[in-house]
């Protein structure tokens, strides 16, 4: 409906307002020089309905959409229309003056303004010292925070009204803007100045982990999260990370595919096997890995067609198993291996080999080979339904991705 012809006119309210107090309600009506009535009248041009009719105003409500007179509209859109009034700078400045909390609440609790007005508002809430949900305000103004973000809320009401819900809001539906409004509330900030309150540690970590984080915010974290930061990819802070000298932390780095050239080499010495296997391969590291860690260089994801030949020559069978199942492993070079019948458990394992060989190799019958299958996310469904009736092989089918999606997209229900 086009709300701007009401323009001079009045309309009727039925019950209360939800998104904006009545004072707001009727303030943004004038700036379109609209009047609010209270009861019936001739020359009513809109009957909205509200929250909470009361029996009265639900039998009103009843009668004149009887009468198929006057139009009657659900009061979501009004409100919808009406917040796009609001002029964002001149509340902001009404709310610094009058430090009217109460007011600024019901602003954050309205999902109709817009998400950088949210922002500018949340900066001025005053949270009295204490934590996200230590008094009743404060735990309204973090449910706002986590219902206006958290996409499928209806699904999971109650994660307003937990500390996990803050941490999984960031996991899941985490920007850069919505990070960085988190960790300017006073609570968080508190909290990352001088680390007191347990209940923040898988909110914190939720930051430290999440790929829009600032880095200026990893920076306050690293004292107290430098492991957890060594996991991010890409990496950020690495040099920063490298100067703790922290032997957990540099085995974690070592394990990060991300890591640079520079970084890489810094932890080559002591963490050979670990670089060999997960940092990108320059053919220098190549080579200068390839005499003592050969089977660790033939898992790394990194691998090109000619480290993959030079691996290939080597007459060590564990150097052979890696190279079979890692999964960059060129069609070729698989094709070679299973043409020659050997390594057919390493090959049933690799979701890189065709599908068809997958179902030869399932012919095959070898338990080693089926356990295999069970767990590829590659095997064809029709063949993971079969392992599925073989009580060696139901766990690992049940607990293989591919089969779990397929049961939830057909909705069928586990065998």
């Amino acid at each position: 409906m086009n709300y701007e012809k009401l323009c001079g006119q009045s309309i009727l309210l039925l019950g209360k307002t939800r998104a904006l107090n009545l004072v707001e309600f009727d303030t943004l009506l004038k700036l379109h020089k609209i009047e609010r009535i209270d009861s019936y009248r001739e020359g009513v041009a809109l009957i909205i309905e509200g929250r909470m009719m009361n029996p009265y105003e639900e039998g009103e409500s009843l009668r004149l959409y009887e009468m198929q007179k006057i139009p009657i509209v659900s009061l979501e859109g009004v409100e919808k229309w009406l917040c796009q009034s609001i002029e964002p700078d001149r509340l902001l400045m009404s709310l610094k003056l009058s430090r009217n909390q109460e007011r600024l609440v019901n602003f954050l609790q309205n999902p109709y303004i817009t998400d950088e007005l949210f922002f500018k508002l949340l900066k001025l809430y005053d949270w009295q010292g204490e934590g996200l949900f230590d008094n009743d305000t404060n735990r309204d103004v973090t449910a706002a925070i986590i219902g206006r973000f958290y996409v499928d809320l209806d699904r999971n009401h109650n994660v307003q009204y937990a500390m996990s819900g803050m941490a999984h809001l960031i996991e899941r539906y985490g920007n850069r803007d919505l990070i960085n409004a988190i960790a300017e509330l006073a609570p968080i900030v508190k909290e990352l100045k001088n680390p007191t309150d347990r209940s923040l540690i898988g909110v914190l970590d939720a930051m430290a982990l999440h790929s829009d984080t600032d880095k200026r915010i990893l920076a306050q974290l690293i004292n107290t999260r430098a492991e957890l930061l060594a996991h991010r990819e890409p990496l950020s802070l690495e040099a920063e990370l490298l100067s703790l000298e922290n032997e957990a932390v540099n085995r974690v780095l070592s394990l990060n595919k991300t890591l640079s050239d520079k970084g890489a080499d810094t932890l080559e010495k002591s963490y050979p096997q670990l670089i060999a296997g997960n940092v990108f391969l320059s053919d220098e590291r190549f080579d200068r890995l390839i005499g003592g860690y050969a089977r660790y260089l033939a898992t790394n994801p990194t691998l090109t067609i000619v480290m993959q030949d030079r691996l290939s020559t080597l007459a060590d069978e564990e150097v052979l198993k890696a190279l079979v199942t890692n999964r960059v492993a060129e069609s070729s070079l698989l094709n070679q291996f299973f043409e020659s019948g050997r390594l057919k458990a390493e090959l049933a394992s690799n979701p890189s080999l065709s599908s068809d060989k997958l179902e030869i190799l399932y012919a095959s019958g070898e338990s080693e080979v089926l356990s295999a299958l069970a767990r590829n996310t590659a095997t064809p469904v029709e063949i993971l339904y079969q392992l599925s009736l073989d009580q060696r092989f139901e766990r690992l089918v049940k607990t293989n991705p591919t089969f779990g999606k397929h049961i939830q997209t057909h909705n069928i229900g586990w065998l």
